[in-house]
């Protein structure tokens, strides 16, 4: 009896073993390395919900999605073997930002993904490839505080394409907004604002209490970019262009403006600082982007029957 209890918890240990430890199929060799399904799935996954982020139609062929799947796998790939090759690392923190992420991402998603057959180890694995690509980005195109002309190209881009401000906003609608106003009070709200800017002045607590007493509020200090959504097209150029310290009355269809424009150098100093990453970002992400396009061209793909397989889940 005992010889037999022995044999069959041999046998339950080995099939535990062979379990945990059987290997993923194999979905795609890229120059040599394998991609095995649970990589290629996520990635089918990610296309086939935003297909149009990734250059595709709204309902994109088969043959389209398993290309734009495999590109990606490719570029996680790309990462992997550049990190290595340029000898980076990831800091502890970075380390501790991944495995918060990937808690957060599996209790939001676990049913789904293990659903389309995605572990939480594989889901590590791909977040882990993003911080290596964000650690090659920074190593490559981050040429440090020190480096002067570097610096200027970065605060040079930050004044030219941000703008910092205070604003009072009034709409020409009646007062709960059910509808318009007659011409004649929005030509009295015009005037309201005219002595707005009228007595401005330079100072711009003045100005809020001047703002105050005619019955609005001013905005706290807003940092807008070029290009951002939330303000009427033009608005950023007119405020660019505008004085320092000054306040200028902008007028749309729909609403005007009372705009005090604040010296964003004299605020640099602080700001910019917090602001650094996006201006790289902003200046060499297209660059970035072509040399990995251009790279992951060279790549030589082998197909094996799971891709077919795993693309028409998602197709």
């Amino acid at each position: 009896m005992k010889k037999i209890f022995s044999a069959m918890l041999a046998v339950i240990i080995m099939l535990s073993f062979c379990s945990c430890s059987a290997k993923k199929e194999t979905v795609l060799i890229i120059s040599g390395a394998e991609i095995n399904e649970e990589i290629f799935t996520y990635f089918a996954d990610i296309v086939s919900q935003r297909p149009t982020d990734y250059g595709l139609t709204d309902n994109p062929e088969k043959d389209d999605l398993k290309q734009a799947v495999t590109d990606e796998c490719k570029k996680y790939l790309a990462a992997n073997t550049e990190f290595r090759n340029k000898g980076l690392s990831l800091s502890a923190a970075d380390k501790v930002e991944i495995s918060q992420n990937v808690n957060n991402f599996w209790i939001r998603f676990e049913n789904h993904y293990n659903e389309i057959g995605v572990s939480k180890q594989t889901l590590t694995k791909i977040m882990t490839a993003q911080a290596s690509e964000d650690a090659i980005f920074t190593a490559t195109y981050d040429r440090g505080i020190d480096n002067t002309a570097a610096e200027k190209e970065l605060t040079d881009y930050f004044y030219e394409n941000y703008v910092s401000f205070r604003n009072v906003c009034a709409y020409f609608t009646s007062a709960d907004g059910s509808s318009a106003m007659t011409q004649q009070e929005k030509n009295e709200l015009l005037a309201k604002f005219e002595a707005l800017k009228a007595s401005a002045g330079t100072d711009i607590e003045n100005f809020s209490e001047t703002v105050t007493a005619a019955g609005y509020t001013l905005s706290d200090s807003v940092l807008l970019k070029k290009g951002s959504d939330g303000y009427p097209a033009g608005f950023f150029e007119r405020v660019y262009e505008q004085a320092d310290n000054k306040v200028q009355l902008i007028v749309y269809d729909e609403c005007v403006f009372a705009v005090w424009k604040e010296n964003l150098e004299d605020k640099g100093e602080n700001i910019y600082p917090n602001y650094r990453s996006s201006c790289i970002s902003d200046l060499y992400s297209a660059k970035s982007e072509q040399e990995t396009e251009e790279y992951i061209s060279t790549l030589t793909v082998e197909e094996k029957r799971g891709a077919d397989r795993i693309i028409k889940k998602f197709a």
